[in-house]
């Protein structure tokens, strides 16, 4: 009888325990809710927008966000450590390239044939460079945040952030001959090849034969492993939603302002901006990674206007097996102001790249649209050939007041240019070329006369016409192309340019002779022919003359047809123009 007493008490015993532990945790819960209750708290403090467990859980949100960031904190200093020591890290040895750098607020994304979809860094579809698939990011100032999109998430255009692609450092040559460039990726920030071979970055070198490691990688004297460039050019909208830099019609007397709500956006299918001086656009592009951090949801990055060399990196790199040559961003309307460009357009055909009203059939993500990037497919660089014309971070020394004047942000704070001199705190965002003493000085020696202009505008006072002021136009000339030819990377010299041109009053093909143009000789101008233009590859005009700009714009416009293009250099006004749009680059 003891036994079956035992017996059951056992039974009893390990079922009370099995039923201990099926509910053990609901019945800490209860216990801790009447405790709570008991001391005076009760469930609402628990739930809700402010209970307990809320902040409970936005607590933890925020210990893993400040990981987050402090693990940014962390590569920002290692990347400047890296960056100031010679070093292979970030080379991927499987795909023989830089990785790109990633760093808060941006978000890999790759084409999955349909839109862009969100993707890890170790994605082995993210970027084939030997594939002519570069990689793309989009910051998060679109519907999407870093710290909390998944994975594989779709992304569809209108909610976009801002995108940004990666070039990867590299050395080159340049094969005139056959019109393109011999690119090998280089190691890290090294000038390491892929077989070891070591390049130069010295730019006395004849880039015909040897090997150099291309200048836009180096910011002021910092070894870069790569830049991301954006995508399209620069649009933004002001609190009433209009596009900023656009006229409303043909007509209109003025543009779109900007406004405390107005941001540097790298986008598709926008209207892009333009009416900016370049000095706003240096600090527009500044913004990015500072003022306006916090709305594209960066940090640990510095940003800025995109330098001539930056450009040229681009340039080369699509005329090289990786790359393609871009077709022409058609689209806009003119009038009496240009209007409606928008980002990321195709050409009007493969045959025809004339102008265009926007039509979505040339959108960047059709194939007539990527026809216009730098890959030939949608994961290059848009805008570069047509659309606006874009000033970048670059000038001619010649002391001009016009660097004053327009070398500023409306912040009278920020002045990147002081006395015709570049402020040395941003020196290493802007491209600089020399110009004679002559020039700076604004003593002009006119051949066989003990003449000198010493007037501001110089030899472009439409009264100095005779052959006399034409010969000390072409002299000035020369000596800045000569001047230029010292820098690598940037196309002028090394794309076989045929004829050097210079600025001078003459006649235009309709017989107006009150007008200025490009010409190559004295006889020319003289005679009052059409315009002659040094040209580049692919017949892209370069046109640096003397004159009273000292300013760079890259590109060619919309309607410049077989003008325009990669190679497209330009002596730029600094002024807020109806023709004038800017891209940014994102440095870490």
């Amino acid at each position: 009888m003891a036994n079956k007493k035992r017996k059951k008490q056992k039974i009893l015993d390990k079922k009370q325990l099995n039923n201990g532990n099926g509910i053990t945790l609901i019945a800490l819960v209860i216990t801790v809710i009447v405790l709570l209750m008991l001391s005076g708290i009760t469930i609402s403090m628990l739930t809700g927008d402010n209970g307990i467990i809320t902040k409970v859980k936005e607590a933890k949100e925020k210990t893993k966000q400040a990981e987050q960031e402090e693990t940014y904190a962390l590569e920002s200093v290692l990347n400047s450590i890296n960056s100031s020591a010679t070093s292979t890290d970030g080379y991927n040895e499987s795909k023989e390239v830089n990785s790109p750098k990633i760093t808060q607020g941006m978000i890999p994304v790759k084409w999955n044939g349909t839109n862009w979809q969100v993707c890890s860094q170790d994605d082995n579809e993210w970027y084939s460079y030997t594939d002519k698939k570069w990689a793309n990011i989009m910051l998060s100032d679109g519907k999407y945040k870093s710290d909390t999109v998944q994975v594989e998430q779709v992304v569809k255009d209108d909610e976009l952030g801002s995108m940004y692609v990666w070039i990867p450092r590299y050395a080159y040559t340049v094969d005139n001959e056959n019109q393109k460039m011999n690119v090998t990726f280089v190691k890290g920030n090294t000038n390491e090849g892929v077989n070891g071979e070591t390049f130069t970055t010295d730019e006395s070198v004849d880039t015909k034969t040897t090997k150099l490691v291309h200048p836009g990688f180096n910011l002021g004297g910092t070894a870069l492993t790569g830049i991301w460039v954006a995508k399209f050019e620069a649009s933004g909208t002001n609190k009433d939603g209009n596009a900023v830099g656009n006229a409303e019609g043909a007509i209109a007397k003025e543009q779109y302002s900007p406004d405390e709500t107005t941001i540097a956006k790298s986008l598709p299918n926008k209207i892009s901006w333009r009416h900016i001086t370049i000095g706003e656009s240096e600090r527009r592009s500044i913004d990015i990674a500072t003022t306006d951090k916090e709305k594209f949801g960066i940090n640990y990055a510095s940003s800025h206007l995109i330098k001539n060399s930056e450009w040229g990196a681009v340039a080369y790199l699509c005329y090289s097996e990786y790359g393609n040559i871009p077709q022409k961003n058609g689209t806009g309307s003119r009038g009496n102001v240009y209007y409606n460009l928008y980002t990321g357009q195709g050409p009007k055909s493969e045959n025809d790249d004339g102008a265009y009203g926007y039509d979505i059939e040339h959108n960047y993500n059709t194939l007539n649209g990527q026809l216009a990037s730098t890959t030939g497919n949608i994961t290059g660089i848009y805008d570069m050939n047509g659309g606006a014309w874009e000033r970048v971070a670059a000038y001619l020394d010649n002391e001009n007041e016009y660097l004053n004047v327009y070398g500023k942000s409306k912040d009278d704070n920020i002045q990147y240019f002081e006395k015709g001199k570049i402020n040395k705190v941003y020196s290493s965002l802007w491209d600089s070329y020399e110009v004679s003493e002559e020039e700076k000085s604004n003593k002009i020696k006119i051949e066989g006369e003990n003449e000198l202009l010493e007037t501001q505008d110089g030899l472009c006072n439409w009264n100095k016409q005779e052959e006399r002021y034409n010969k000390a136009r072409l002299r000035l000339t020369t000596m800045n192309y000569n001047n230029m030819l010292k820098h690598k990377g940037i196309g002028i010299n090394e794309v076989n340019l045929t004829g050097i041109s210079y600025f001078a009053p003459g006649k235009s093909i309709d017989g107006n002779t009150n007008t200025w143009h490009w010409y190559q000789t004295l006889e020319q101008a003289n005679k009052g022919e059409s315009d002659y233009y040094g040209k580049s590859w692919d017949g892209d005009m370069v046109t640096i003359g003397y004159s009273n700009l000292s300013f760079i714009a890259r590109g060619g416009g919309f309607d410049e047809r077989e003008l325009s293009g990669v190679f497209y250099t330009y002596a730029a006004y600094g002024y807020a123009s109806i023709s004038y749009g800017f891209r940014s680059v994102i440095i870490l």
